[in-house]
Order: C-alpha cells, then sequence, then structure tokens
C-alpha cells in the first residue's frame, strides 16, 4: 500500500480565515485605502542587482499604485541607491531610457546634471537664481534596502521597521547565498484586467495545478502517494507565507527534455533527487525527498520560486482596482556552455505556458467578484497563503 503524504503546518495561523468578503475589495474606495495603508508602507520589490552590474548601471522603474517612477543606481562607490526619477528644477523625469549606465544624469528639459550617488553638480545658468544651494538639491531618495539579489524600497516617508524586521529572520537570513553566480534570463510583463489580490492569489496555491496545467505539465507534481497534489510543507507568518512542493520523481520526460537535459543541468518541469546540503536552511526547509520548488509570497505582491538552478520572481502590481502590471523575472546558473543555453531556453519557454495558463482565471474570477454574487470565497488548508494574504492586509488596513 503506497502511503499518502500529509502536509506539515508551520507558523502561526490562528488569526487566518478560511472565508474572505471579496466584492468590497475590489472597489475603488478600498484600493486607496490599500493605496496609502499597505502599498505606502511595505517593503516592495524594485529591481534586481543583476541589472545593475557595474558602477554607473542604472534601472528605471514604476511603482504603479504610488504612481513613482524611481531611479535604482549603482554609484562610483559600487554602493546600490534608489532616488525619485524626478529632476529637482521643474519636476520633469530625469531617466527616460529604462537601463543603462551613466556618471552623470542630464535633464533634457533644462540640462540640470547629477552625479549617480544624486548629488546635484550642474545648475544650467545658475547666476540667474537667487539664494540656491546645490547641496540642497540632489535628488530624492528613496529608502531602500538589498536582499540577496533584490533590492526593495518602501516609499514612507519614515519606515516603520527595517527589511530585517518586515520579512522576518526566516525569510531574511534562511536564503543567504542562494543567488549566487545566477543570472536573469527571462523578464516579462503584461497588463491583466484584474484585481491584484486576485492575480497575487492565483500563485499562492497548487490546488488548481491538476486542472488548470493538465495539458501542458501533467504529471510534474504529485505521484501516486498524492493524487491532490498537496503540498508536504506550507508555513505562515507575519509579512511571508511559503510552501513546497511534490516534485513526481516519475514524470516522463518529453523527447526534448530528455534530448537537453541530458547535457545540461535540470530545470523546471523535471524535478530530479536533489543534494539539500548545497542550499541554504530557507529553500526547502522541510528537506523533503522528493521536492520540487518552493513558493514564498512576500506580502503583499510578491510571488518568489525558488528552485534547483533556477529561480524567479513575479510582482503584482496594481494600476488601479481592476487592472494589474504582472511582472516575472526568470534566474538560472551562469554558464558559457550552448547545450545550458538551449535548455534555460526550453526552461522558459514552458514556464511561459504554464503561467499563461495561471492569467486565464484572473480576469474572469474579477468579474466573479465583482458581481456581487459571492458573499465571500473560501478556502482551503492547501490555500493557507491566501488566507494569511488577507489576514496580513486586514492587519495592514487596520480591520484586525
Amino acid at each position: 500500500m503506497i502511503k499518502q503524504l500529509e502536509t506539515i503546518f508551520a507558523g502561526d495561523s490562528s488569526q487566518c480565515k478560511n472565508k474572505i468578503p471579496i466584492t468590497e475589495r475590489v472597489q475603488p474606495e478600498f484600493f486607496e485605502l490599500e493605496r496609502e495603508n499597505i502599498f505606502r508602507r511595505s517593503w516592495l520589490v524594485a529591481a534586481s542587482t543583476t541589472d545593475l552590474p557595474g558602477k554607473g548601471s542604472y534601472i528605471a522603474t514604476e511603482i504603479p499604485p504610488l504612481k513613482a517612477s524611481l531611479l535604482v543606481v549603482r554609484g562610483e562607490d559600487n554602493q546600490i541607491r534608489v532616488f525619485h526619477n524626478v529632476c529637482r528644477h521643474r519636476g520633469d523625469r530625469l531617466v527616460h531610457t529604462p537601463s543603462g549606465c551613466l556618471k552623470v544624469f542630464t535633464c533634457a528639459f533644462h540640462a540640470w546634471s547629477y552625479s549617480n550617488s544624486g548629488k546635484l553638480i550642474n545648475i544650467t545658468d545658475a547666476s540667474q537664481f537667487n539664494g540656491i544651494n546645490k547641496e540642497e538639491h540632489g535628488l530624492v531618495p528613496v529608502h531602500s534596502e538589498v536582499w540577496e539579489d533584490i533590492v526593495f524600497v518602501c516609499l514612507d516617508k519614515t519606515p516603520r521597521e527595517t527589511l530585517q524586521q518586515y520579512l522576518g529572520d526566516e525569510i531574511y537570513s534562511g536564503y543567504r547565498g542562494f543567488s549566487a553566480g545566477r543570472v536573469k534570463i527571462a523578464d516579462h510583463k503584461l497588463i491583466l484586467k484584474t484585481n491584484w489580490n486576485l492575480a497575487t492569489n492565483a500563485f499562492c496555491e497548487g490546488y488548481h495545478n491538476l486542472y488548470i496545467h493538465k495539458n501542458t505539465v501533467p504529471d510534474y507534481q504529485g505521484g501516486a502517494g498524492n493524487p491532490d497534489r498537496h503540498r508536504p510543507y506550507l508555513e505562515v507568518g507575519r509579512h511571508f507565507g511559503r510552501y513546497s512542493t511534490h516534485g513526481n520523481q516519475n514524470h516522463k520526460k518529453t523527447p526534448t527534455e530528455a534530448i537537453l537535459y541530458e547535457y545540461s543541468k535540470p530545470m523546471f518541469p523535471w524535478f530530479p533527487p536533489v543534494d539539500m546540503s548545497q542550499y541554504p536552511p530557507g529553500i526547502n526547509p522541510s528537506r523533503f525527498d522528493q521536492w520540487g520548488f518552493d513558493i514564498v509570497h512576500l506580502f503583499p505582491n510578491c510571488v518568489f520560486a525558488p528552485q534547483a538552478n533556477t529561480h524567479s520572481y513575479l510582482t503584482f502590481w496594481p494600476i488601479d482596482h481592476e487592472t494589474t502590471e504582472v511582472r516575472n523575472w526568470r534566474f538560472a546558473y551562469g554558464t558559457d556552455n550552448p547545450a545550458d543555453a538551449i535548455a534555460q531556453s526550453y526552461s522558459v519557454t514552458r514556464a511561459r505556458e504554464v503561467i499563461r495558463e495561471d492569467m486565464n482565471t484572473m480576469e474572469t474570477t474579477l468579474l466573479g467578484a465583482i458581481s456581487g454574487a459571492l458573499p465571500h470565497i473560501v478556502l482551503s488548508q492547501q490555500e493557507l497563503l491566501i488566507q494569511n494574504h488577507y489576514r496580513a492586509a486586514n492587519v495592514m488596513l487596520g480591520k484586525e
């Protein structure tokens, strides 16, 4: 008789609820509360350090719910800083290109210029400005911290806690060094007609995998001892939730997979046994021996997915109460081997198709919520990360 998998539950879920009123959360007035009480106060994923390889490297990025354009820069001292992408003269956007490498940023409007450490170094026709102190008119800084390969920002005037306090030690210290030697292999973006909560929720449970992904990856999780694809490990924390997946060791490789992974390291959607001694304690926390990958929800809007040889970040940015921008970054081990490059491209393509299937439900889910047909949504224990998402939101909104 095959032993059935039992989920290990960790963390305090006593305040999580399995019934969530949803119609109110997709209304414009509710989004205004979320904008100021959640997105203004939270630590948010802004950029990847892999996009800032050398001194002067920069990324211009948007934080849609706060209508903020940010400039993320690696200075000549090698320190990463974040500024509002706004010239201090008349408020025009300082940088219009999405990325590059510069020692000096010059505004196209009136040619005021700034060093890549944010210092104002030139005022055009300076003699005509009375009482202007250049030292007081550098670029406006944004609170930022680097965690592993990610630059986090907080747009609150005075952050209520450090990034480490916000994430908690389980997350902040649990993944130390996991991203070393990895490079970005994909960067996708799309806009959906859905609410950001619903979009985030879609990637915080595996209950749907047997159904939504039956055509693309029908046997990549579970197995005879786990027909419903329960998570072997599920944990919730103050601003995070995470689970491990059961990688099916009997996954039938496609002919393409069989050829590619004969010459390169295995990646999605194949999960052979892994020597977990190579990985920090946050990855596969229970050390499940048939591990596939983890899902880590970093509240409010980031889903981080570490796997052997690769990892990804999905962020769900509300533009308004019913429009969400989805960004997907995927990373893999650095290599100059052509076989590895082909295998990584194949994995990106397979993962992209799986994610597209996930997107299929998001716009219709919004319509269901808007209709008022549901007094609430109901959630199982396998959807505990979603329960925890709304618990964390309610705390920040003052509802708990």
